[in-house]
């Protein structure tokens, strides 16, 4: 896979210069959106609720098992927002596998059309409104300093793999509605707690982490739940991650240990 093409241009994953695709805006408060896998059955039969995220985000899929991944995406509505969802598939190559809009409530259920790709990248925009986002391989969701993960609701315990040459990153929350925030939960591989941000956020908050260096070159965990130092719903918070690693939040630990070093390699090879 060439780094130069798909990885890079937004801080992580990117696309060529003559790459059509959605502008990147503000999150209206901030956020944006990176591609969800599955690996079982449909994502909206999943047995915790499902990952809902709001305004823009980026989704990357790793095509592990050869053939045209199937995606899964669904558009929800926010109070009396009116827009749908605006949805693109890059490949690695930058190529544009196909582009749509779904209306508001709307679902897609597709294979990614043409030959077998290593990688996608798929953006996905619905505005003010939210999107479910599933994909029947391993996927994670960029969550950048300049492209924070923005979750609405609960969300799933998610994995981000800390390379060998990580000795300290950052982790930023922000959730600028009032009466909303979190409380996230960073997590060693070996289970202790390395950091706890907690509260409404109103301005971003951003904390350092130090790594171990037995800790390194492993997966670590994010978990999101109600703030406890604050009379505030777990909602509308952005998180992005940023240091010597690719801020890529996977939603399954084995795709992160699997995927994750060859991701950052290609990671890093894009954005020296």
């Amino acid at each position: 896979m060439q780094g130069s093409s798909m990885y890079g241009r937004m801080g992580v994953w990117g696309y060529g210069r003559n790459c059509a695709h959605t502008p990147i805006r503000p999150y209206a408060h901030t956020s944006f959106l990176l591609i969800a896998a599955l690996a079982a059955t449909s994502l909206l039969a999943a047995d915790s609720p499902p990952l809902v995220v709001r305004h823009q985000h980026f989704f990357v899929v790793v095509n592990d098992a050869g053939g045209a991944p199937k995606l899964s995406v669904k558009s929800k509505g926010f109070f009396t927002y009116p827009h749908g969802l605006a949805l693109q598939v890059i490949d690695d190559r930058s190529a544009v596998r196909f582009q749509t809009r779904l209306a508001l409530g709307a679902e897609l259920s597709r294979g990614i059309p043409g030959p077998s790709a290593p990688r996608y990248l798929v953006i996905a925009d619905p505005e003010m409104n939210g999107v479910i986002f599933g994909v029947d391989r391993p996927w994670g969701i960029v969550a950048s300093a300049s492209h924070g993960m923005g979750s609405s609701g609960a969300v799933p315990q998610m994995f981000v793999y800390i390379p060998p040459e990580c000795e300290r990153f950052t982790v930023t929350a922000h959730a600028p509605s009032p009466r909303e925030g979190g409380r996230v939960t960073v997590s060693r591989p070996d289970g202790a707690e390395a950091l706890v941000l907690d509260g409404e956020f109103d301005t971003p908050l951003t904390k350092a982490v130090t790594v171990p260096a037995d800790q390194r070159g492993k997966v670590w965990s994010l978990r999101w739940s109600k703030p406890q130092t604050a009379a505030a719903a777990l909602d509308d918070i952005v998180v992005s991650l940023d240091g010597s690693l690719a801020p890529l939040l996977w939603k399954e630990r084995a795709w992160a240990q699997k995927h994750g070093p060859a991701v950052w390699e290609a990671h890093r090879a894009a954005t020296r």
